[in-house]
């Protein structure tokens, strides 16, 4: 009796340790799956096809900006609220910040291969081809073959310069008209529901337009110029004391409303971008700009404004605007 007993137990033990070894082979087979499946993803956001010279790898999410375009950074030069063109991985371009397009697989990889191969800017020696820094000149930035290349155009050749700075400076022009003729084709009108608020004070209102009294309770247009512009200096001695932020310069933040908000302030405005606001006796410039795919998954904004050399990203914030740090 005692012998039938044991041999029932080793048997249940037995198979107790098959179970938990089918239980641990099959884990390793689901995780491999897993595995497989990840890097199977993970390899369709990038595409590398043959260049005529060099292997060209490019992002294709949708969120991934390839080539941008900017016009601005000279000293007397005006603040750009977005970019000039703005080409994606998947394809899409959108001009500006209301109008789309799509280039086809095959016309965007001949149009990175010309870039890439044909004219070479990824291995350009020299980046900024200014001469007079008060003009304006054209931004161009790139990320192709994992590289990030910032170029500038303007205003080149008053000062003397070697015969491959001259050169490069041709190829660049020459680049810029390219991307500029290959986004043709079926025009869209782009739009996000997402908006940012852009609030900077001013000092001379036209009071021959409409003049909006400020709808919220949540948070003051005070507290929104201060936390994109910073607070304005004290200056008794001139009547317009602005700074130049969101006239002239790209704000230190940006401030993203909810569906809610956004409603309000359209319907407020009469549906246009900008208009003028007036609360406690002050007067404030409002702007709505919509988001762009790289925007709302960065949560930077693509701004560029007068003085700069480089491109310089906007952090984009969502949900309370922070209170100011008190000066100590």
């Amino acid at each position: 009796m005692m012998q039938r007993k044991y041999k029932c137990t080793n048997y249940r033990k037995t198979l107790t340790l098959l179970s938990m070894c089918c239980s641990l082979l099959l884990g390793i087979l689901l995780s491999s799956c897993d595995l497989s499946s990840l890097s199977t993803a993970q390899s369709e956001q990038s595409s590398t096809f043959n260049g005529t010279k060099e292997p060209i790898t490019y992002n294709t999410n949708s969120h991934d900006v390839l080539i941008r375009t900017f016009y601005g950074g000279g000293l007397s030069g005006t603040l750009e609220i977005g970019p000039q063109v703005s080409i994606y991985g998947n394809g899409t371009f959108i001009l500006g910040l209301n109008r789309q397009g799509t280039l086809a697989t095959n016309a965007l990889r001949q149009l990175l291969n010309t870039l890439v191969d044909t004219y070479g800017l990824l291995g350009f020696k020299r980046q900024q081809f200014v001469d007079i820094q008060d003009q304006n000149a054209t931004f161009l930035e790139l990320a192709l073959n994992g590289k990030r290349v910032e170029l500038m155009y303007g205003s080149f050749g008053n000062q003397q310069a070697s015969a491959q700075d001259r050169d490069e400076y041709q190829r660049l022009g020459k680049a810029l008209t390219t991307i500029t003729e290959t986004l043709k084709g079926p025009i869209h009108p782009y739009s996000s529901p997402p908006n940012v608020l852009l609030v900077h004070q001013t000092f001379n209102p036209d009071y021959t337009k409409s003049i909006f009294y400020w709808p919220f309770y949540e948070f003051t247009l005070a507290q929104v110029a201060i936390y994109e512009c910073g607070e304005t200096p004290s200056d008794d001695t001139s009547l317009n004391q602005e700074t130049g932020c969101l006239k002239y310069l790209i704000p230190r933040n940006a401030v993203l409303l909810n569906a809610a908000q956004l409603q309000m302030l359209k319907a407020q405005m009469n549906g246009q971008p900008q208009g003028t606001f007036t609360e406690r006796g002050y007067y404030y410039t409002v702007t709505l700009r919509t988001l762009l795919p790289d925007e709302s998954f960065s949560k930077t904004l693509a701004m560029f404004g007068s003085a700069q050399s480089g491109y310089r990203g906007v952090p984009l914030h969502v949900g309370s605007i922070p209170l100011p740090t008190p000066v100590v």
